[in-house]
Parts: C-alpha cells; structure tokens; sequence
C-alpha cells in the first residue's frame, strides 16, 4: 500500500515539474539573437542603398520616390545610430535626389515641372531629416505648400493612386503634420503650434479598422503629443490583428506580409506603446527574419494598377512588384534596426 501511494505521489510530482517546464516555455519571451538581427538588417539596408541609387539614375528627372529612397533614408538614418555599415556614396546620392525632387516640386522658376502629388512632399521631408539635412529655401516652400493643404477639421487633402502607399487619411495627415514639425521655420512657430492642436483633435477623433490607417493614427497621436490614454485603444486593436505567424496583414482578407509587418512595428516602437523585447514586438521580428530572402529583400505581391512607367532597380523580384516589394523591405529593416541597441 505504502508503494502504491509513493509511486503515485511521485508521478503526480513528476507530473507536476514537467508541466511547470512546459508552461514556462509556452510563456517564455520569443527572444531574438541581436547578432542575427543585425546581419539581417546589414544585408537588406545594402540592397536598398544599391536600389535607390539605380531608381535616381535611371529615372529622367533625377528625383527620389518614397518607395526606394526616402523610406531608404529613413532607415539608414537609425543604421549609423545602431552601427551597421553602409556605402557613404550611395548615401550621398540619395540625398542629391531628394533634394532635387523639393527643387523640381518647388521651383517658382519651373512651374512646369511641379509634381503635385500630396504624400510626396512629407515623405521627402521625412527621409532628409533622417539624413540631417539642413532647411532651405525649397523645405521652407515645401512646408507652406503641405500648410496650404491643411482642411477646416486639422486632417490633410489625400489621393489614391496607388495603394497601399498612396493612401489614407490618417496616413497621409500624420505624415504631413509631422513634416510640418520638422522643417518649419522658427516665424510659423505659433501657426504649427495651432495647426498641431487642430490635427491632434482631429486624430483622436479617428475610428479605423484599416492597419496602415491604425499605424499612422498611433503614430499622428504620438507626433501630436496626445496622452497615452488614448493611444492605447488604438495600440490595443493593433495588437488584436497581430497573426498567428507574428505577422500583420494590409488588409484582413491578405496574409502576413513585412509591409503591414514591419510598418506596424515602427508605429509601436515610435509611439512607445512597445519595446522591441515585448512579446507582441519579438513575434512581429521572428516574422521578419523568417520571411526575408537569400537577397536580403522582402518579396510583396503589388496589388496596386501601375500608373506611371517601370523603372528596373535590380531589387527582387525583378518586376513590377519591386516597388512594393522595396517599401516592404524598407519598413521591415527599420523594425530590425530599432531592436537593436545603439552602438
């Protein structure tokens, strides 16, 4: 009898210690190896650089794209923080072309030339100032024009030309007010400071189920100083959408993809509603790093109706999902580089 009962209170102890084990693996942190980050992030910033550096090139205006350039700029801006290398040259005709795309959009003697497309002008801002680039008199036109599309309600004038980056009202006011922040000039101090009260109202506002939307919301509320109280719902439904592949999707009849991913988790870090070792943030970069290709890119299917002409970047997959394809590529590495820690 005395055996039985032993035998049974050992097993039921055993029993015990292994599911203890087991839980604290189900539970345990999905940690990712810096190191691996790193070399992921070094590999895919490369192939962008060399991309970027093609589209200027080979395109007749000289001027820069959101796709392969000012995302490209941003993401090399937080790679000298994190010391991952890049080809200085490279970096320096990234620049050149976003520039020249502010000189042929705001010329007064080139009216002719003006590319009047709404998101570009915030994009470029953003991608120079992640470069340290000094204001001039093209940024300081630049600001005014973004001001002159600012609506009675604090949002911006948008398009839809191409989805998914063409798109969004939140998208494109977050990223206006923003470049509105970063470049006005010290005399609109007072007039950005009422500009940024009325988007801030407006965003706060903002009911979305859409995940670019939702980004751009967390990100337009953090720019614009709200609490924190409100950006948690939006942070919250953020996370609900999170896949079961650590992946987000564009919309929510579409798969995983590192577009929607790697966007996502710059919003979280950005707004800081997430810390690259959170669960949620350590899910999303275990995507990444298992979806990135032998190149070092992230392959996106385009579902977009190509409007303007092709311009071949030798960027995967070598047709016209390379433009997608190289945004993807450009959020993903920047999620990469901020789990980094600085060098």
């Amino acid at each position: 009898m005395k055996i039985k009962i032993l035998s049974t209170v050992g097993i039921i102890t055993t029993s015990v210690f292994f599911c203890s084990l087991l839980t604290g693996w189900i539970n345990k942190p999905l940690g990712t190896d810096p190191t691996v980050v790193k070399q992921a992030a070094a590999k895919s910033i490369l192939l962008l650089q060399k991309s970027g550096y093609i589209f200027t090139n080979n395109n007749e205006r000289k001027c820069a794209s959101c796709h392969h350039n000012t995302l490209t700029a941003m993401a090399c801006g937080i790679a000298r923080q994190k010391g991952v290398p890049l080809v200085d040259s490279f970096a320096a005709s990234n620049v050149a072309g976003m520039a020249n795309t502010l000189f042929g959009a705001c010329n007064p003697n080139q009216i002719d030339r003006f590319i009047n497309a709404n998101f570009i002008i915030p994009y470029v801002l953003l991608g120079l100032n992640a470069e340290k680039y000094a204001p001039t008199m093209y940024t300081d036109i630049s600001v005014d024009y973004i001001m002159g599309q600012e609506k009675a309600d604090g949002s911006f004038l948008t398009e839809s030309g191409r989805v998914p980056l063409e798109t969004g009202e939140i998208h494109l006011t977050a990223m206006s007010i923003h470049a509105i922040q970063l470049y006005a000039s010290a005399a609109k101090k007072k007039h950005v400071e009422q500009l940024v009260a009325k988007t801030k109202q407006w965003l706060e506002k903002q009911v979305t189920n859409q995940q670019q939307e939702l980004a751009f919301q967390l990100l337009g509320l953090q720019w614009c100083g709200s609490s924190a109280d409100l950006k948690t719902p939006v942070f919250e439904k953020l996370r609900s959408m999170q896949n079961k592949d650590g992946g987000w999707s564009q919309l929510l009849t579409l798969k995983s993809d590192a577009y929607a991913t790697g966007q996502t988790l710059y919003a979280l870090f950005e707004s800081g509603m997430a810390k690259p070792e959170d669960a949620v943030y350590q899910k999303g970069l275990n995507y990444l790093l298992k979806t990135q290709d032998a190149t070092g890119a992230w392959v996106v299917a385009t579902r977009s109706f190509p409007i303007q002409p092709m311009i071949d970047t030798d960027f995967p997959p070598y047709d016209y999902n390379q433009f997608i394809s190289a945004t993807a590529s450009n959020w993903a590495t920047i999620a990469l580089l901020n789990a980094l820690p600085d060098k």
